[in-house]
C-alpha cells in the first residue's frame, strides 16, 4: 500500500460517485500516481494539503474501509 494519499485518493473516487456529497478542498499529486486514473487523486499531507467533502445527503453516512499489504476499499452507506 502507498499510504494516506492512497486512501484519500479512494475515499475521493467513492465521493465523487454519490451526488450529495459535495467535495470542498481536493489537491492533486504533482505527479502521476499508479493507484488511481489520471485526475482522480487526492494528495493530504499533515498541516499542508487536505481532502474534505460535505454531507449534503440529508441523511447521516457511514464510511466502511479495509485494506491489505496492496489495495485499499471503501464504501460510504446511508444510515
Amino acid at each position: 500500500m502507498d499510504g494516506n494519499c492512497q486512501v484519500s485518493s479512494t475515499l475521493y473516487n467513492v465521493v465523487l460517485q454519490i451526488p450529495d456529497l459535495e467535495v470542498k478542498e481536493r489537491h492533486a499529486h504533482s505527479k502521476d500516481v499508479h493507484y488511481v486514473p489520471k485526475d482522480k487523486d487526492a494528495a493530504v499531507s499533515y498541516g499542508s494539503v487536505d481532502f474534505k467533502f460535505k454531507n449534503n445527503t440529508g441523511h447521516d453516512i457511514k464510511i466502511y474501509s479495509n485494506s491489505d499489504l496492496s489495495s485499499v476499499h471503501i464504501r460510504i452507506v446511508k444510515i
